[in-house]
């Protein structure tokens, strides 16, 4: 998580905070494909999917709404949290 941090804010001097709500994300996407009888696999690339929409959706946030781009990844991070609670079957 420490790297996916890093990357934002130095590479792409961009204050991503979005990553801490996006690796569960991941991850809750994974582990209920692979129980429901999916290939590992094919629960990757979902994983990989999921994570792929919800960056896609901070970066919406900051350019075409104009968030600050700290703000949108605060945003993000709250939407994901109970976006995996939801994933996983929490009420």
């Amino acid at each position: 998580m420490a790297l996916g941090v890093y990357l934002s804010f130095r590479v792409l001097a961009f204050p991503d905070l979005s990553v801490d709500g996006t690796f569960p994300l991941g991850a809750a996407v994974a582990g209920m494909l692979v129980l429901r009888g999916f290939s590992p696999y094919l629960a990757l690339l979902g994983a990989l999917g999921a994570g792929l929409v919800a960056g896609a959706f901070t970066g919406v946030l900051a350019t075409r709404l104009r968030i600050p781009g700290l703000l949108a990844g605060v945003l993000t991070m709250i939407m994901l949290y109970s976006l995996n609670l939801r994933i996983m079957g929490r009420p």
